[in-house]
């Protein structure tokens, strides 16, 4: 417990020091530059304040009671904040982590997360929305933040009014939408080591009284940061099955732009409208050796597998208000968007290389000692289309409330190709080939709601809401088509890998059987479904001027998921119990947000044994399957501060202390090459879920320095410091695993990110009037290692070898900025 101690004492100090400091700052406050993601919201009394939208309905940050994160693009900017992976520093209880076949980014908040979510088969527990459209896959522009108006983190169920798989909170993007304020605009060039290169920009055109126009757009593009090793020189190896040029493993090249129209014929109806499109022709991130081998870089990789990432997204997004009376007013939301594309990476890493030489039993036989894979989605097409209607009150009234429904429907497509083989490319005995084929997976959606919040007085208001949903999901015609080893008799070298795109299931069995193959083929078909009430219980009120504190139990829920095979699994929940305090001390120079919370967290969906047993109670079948583990608790703190020293002084703080626990899990780690071996399972009741930090702060100080010309030349450092976090939910390894009769302990090393620290500096010169802006910038000062996951690779014959996903390495560079 000495660390919680010291954890809490030192969020302690630096309040009490910032507090310390602004009582004795002048009252003015700081420049409009300055308003940043803790600063309160404008309800239309305090200027300068940042609107959120949490509630469904324009409302002041500090008067929103929520535990909630708002960031403005300018804020966004000076962070160097590129997509949500960046965000996740500056936001409490926010941790991320990435996946490299299908180049998505997985999202944990409150310890709460699941890094298989990143498929059409499983739902994440942090949902993300588009300008009021949910967005179920990570992978398209929804990762990228550019020409916003504010990026909303909401912590916590968001059961009532967002709903869909908001089981454990929402980052809701908010686009910077056309105005009739005059042609304004900007452009932006950053250029960086690593060959980085970006440009962004917007342009806003009224065309009318009534029409507005605005284009934003966003390039971003560098070097890989792992470089290729040299073939290995061993007898028998052909050089050329190994990659030593062209595009690297963790490249980017990313490119997405955006058109919104703004019509607004009358005071009482408003159509916001927006088209996107995005494609990223960049690389996939890849597993690299937690300790390389003698004489390489831990940024390095032996690939035999060149990476590609071809994907597209394209969205059209539609809002519209009608203000049917003075006190009432309508909304439709809709929105389609499809994501698409193709992947392929190496899926050995190149953790084994072969070693070569002839086997000592026959010496006329060469050996390929070591490892092969490859993954690669060959093709995927996921299609989403929604509407949402609402009707909600307007003004100030006894009652507010907001009522609506809700439907969404997915359509999706993916072929995803694996090969595996003992030895290399070119030599090695095939061990498992398979192609995947989910011709046509379809989810649908319908929710109603309602909230009702009674303002009991001035002070003093009670909150009530109830959402219903019916999820349904259903595979029609999904196929797997598989080998495993060499047939008895026949060729082995028939590939499956890639082969005949178009083909279906069916025709790819029988092409490659006519070779000589030994193709089998299974299916998928299957379907199911779920319903859920969720509701929300709050009470707030004004404590002191510039105070509210809240109160609420909140639940939320995730729709069951198909599996391959046929079998379904039940649905997630979670209920957060909450209470917070938003504060504005000092006259007004500091902000202070403090939220505290319980979760309880069931029905996991996970992969763990399921054990037949006889009449007798006895074990008499076992299986590794997804199923519904009894879940989880997690309970913690946050806290985020902005403190106004003087004008020219500012400092931002958000710290978290969490504590996670799983309740019974049995299962088996499926990292290590005796998965399907039940003898090795084992109970993780007690253990702590993944990306989840017991303590956590990221603070960011700057000071203005005027200069005479009126220009101005700001410092800005941000640090960023964690504990100890384990990458599974295994928490390493234990001493009951058992290998070929030997008891094994792979120790727990592996699978922890040690405490760090990483830092940023930046130093910006902005001209008279925000005119125009310079500013010279390095990330990750330190070079830390920061690892997102925990992987092995390894045949059976093979210890395994042990792989992490890293966070990028230290980077400089420069930015320019024109405002007109």
């Amino acid at each position: 417990m000495n660390y919680q101690i010291s954890a809490l004492t030192l969020v302690a100090s630096l309040l009490a020091g910032t507090a310390a400091v602004a009582q004795t700052a002048a009252p003015s406050g700081p420049p409009p530059e300055a308003q940043n993601s803790a600063q309160p919201a404008n309800t239309g009394v305090d200027e300068g304040d940042i609107i959120v939208t949490a509630t469904r309905r324009e409302s002041s940050l500090q008067k929103t009671p929520i535990a909630i994160s708002a960031f403005s693009q300018a804020t966004l900017d000076r962070q160097q904040v590129r997509d949500i992976t960046d965000l996740a520093r500056f936001v409490p209880s926010l941790q991320f982590s990435q996946q490299g076949d299908q180049s998505a980014v997985v999202l944990t908040l409150r310890g709460i997360g699941n890094d298989s979510a990143y498929t059409e088969v499983a739902d994440p527990e942090v949902a993300i929305y588009i300008d009021g459209v949910y967005s179920p896959r990570s992978q398209g522009a929804s990762v990228l933040a550019y020409d916003l108006e504010r990026i909303e983190v909401l912590r916590g169920p968001q059961g009532t009014l967002f709903g869909r798989n908001a089981t454990v909170g929402a980052l809701s993007f908010v686009s910077a939408k056309p105005n009739f304020d005059g042609v304004s605009g900007y452009v932006e060039a950053i250029a960086g080591d690593y060959q980085r290169f970006g440009a962004r920009g917007a342009l806003n055109l009224p065309l009318s009284d009534t029409l507005a126009l605005r284009i934003g757009f966003a390039t971003e593009r560098n070097d890989g940061y792992a470089d290729f090793q040299p073939a290995p020189n061993a007898p028998g190896i052909d050089p050329a099955a190994f990659v030593t040029s062209g595009k690297k493993y963790y490249a980017r090249d990313q490119s997405s732009a955006r058109v919104s129209l703004l019509w607004k014929p009358s005071d009482r109806l408003t159509w916001n409208l927006s088209a996107e499109g995005f494609l990223d022709k960049g690389a996939p991130v890849i597993g690299l050796l937690q300790t390389p081998r003698p004489g390489t870089k831990r940024w390095s990789t032996l690939s035999d597998t060149a990476p590609d990432t071809d994907r597209y997204s394209v969205a059209v997004r539609s809002n519209i208000d009608y203000s049917i009376t003075d006190g009432i007013t309508a909304t439709y939301i809709a929105g389609f968007s499809r994501i698409g594309g193709s992947t392929r990476t190496d899926a050995d890493a190149g953790a084994l290389p072969p070693t070569g030489g002839f086997d000592p039993a026959d010496p006329t036989k060469l050996l390929f000692l070591g490892g092969f894979g490859e993954n690669a989605t060959i093709a995927s097409r996921f299609d989403f289309m929604s509407h949402e209607f609402q009707l909600k009150s307007a003004g100030e009234q006894a009652f507010d409330w907001i009522a609506g429904v809700y439907y969404s429907h997915e359509k999706n497509y993916i072929r995803f190709d694996v090969d595996q083989r003992d030895g290399y490319r070119f030599g090695g005995t095939r061990a498992f080939v398979g192609s995947f084929i989910q011709a046509n997976r379809q989810i649908d959606s319908l929710a109603g709601f309602g909230q009702l919040t009674w303002n009991v007085s001035d002070a003093l208001r009670a909150t009530g809401g109830l959402r219903y949903t019916h999820d349904k999901k259903e595979d029609i015609g999904g196929r797997n088509v598989t080998a495993f080893g060499c047939p008895a008799t026949g060729p082995c070298n028939v590939n499956i890998f890639g082969q005949f795109p178009n083909a279906t299931a069916a025709e790819l069995v029988a092409l490659l059987n006519a070779q000589g193959g030994a193709f089998s083929i299974s299916n998928n078909d299957v379907k199911g479904s779920w319903n859920k009430l969720s509701w929300l219980a709050r009470v707030d009120a004004d404590l002191a001027q510039d105070t509210l504190g809240y109160a609420s139990v909140s639940t939320g829920f995730k729709g069951g998921n198909i599996q391959d095979g046929g079998e379904t699994t039940d649905p997630e929940t979670i209920t957060n119990y909450e209470v917070g305090i938003k504060t504005r001390l000092f006259d007004r120079r500091l902000t202070l947000n403090l939220a505290a919370y319980y979760s309880d967290f069931k029905d996991y969906q996970v992969n763990q044994v399921r054990n037949t047993r006889d009449s007798a109670g006895n074990v008499i079948a076992s299986q590794i399957v997804t199923e519904n583990a009894e879940g989880a608790t997690a309970y913690g703190f946050e806290a985020e501060a902005v403190a106004n020293f003087t004008d020219d002084d500012r400092l931002q703080l958000a710290a978290t202390v969490q504590k996670t626990k799983l309740k019974t899990l049995i299962t088996v780690d499926g990292r290590f090459d005796d998965a399907g071996n039940v003898a090795n399972q084992r109970d993780l009741e007690g253990n702590e879920l993944a990306h989840a930090p017991r303590f956590s702060a990221t603070a960011t100080y700057e000071h203005d320095f005027h200069l005479a010309g009126g220009g101005t030349i700001t410092p800005r450092g941000t640090i960023h410091y964690e504990t100890r976090s384990w990458l599974s939910f295994f928490n390493g390894d234990r001493t009951n695993r058992v290998v070929g009769g030997v008891p094994v302990n792979y120790g727990t090393d592996f699978d922890k990110q040690k405490s760090y620290s990483r830092s940023d500096f930046a130093l910006r010169y902005t001209a008279p009037e925000d005119k125009w802006l310079l500013e010279a910038f390095v990330q990750n000062i330190e070079d830390g290692k920061i690892r997102t996951n925990a992987s092995t690779f390894g045949p059976t014959r093979y210890a395994p070898v042990f792989l992490s996903n890293l966070q990028p390495p230290r980077t400089f560079g420069a930015r320019a900025r024109l405002n007109f």
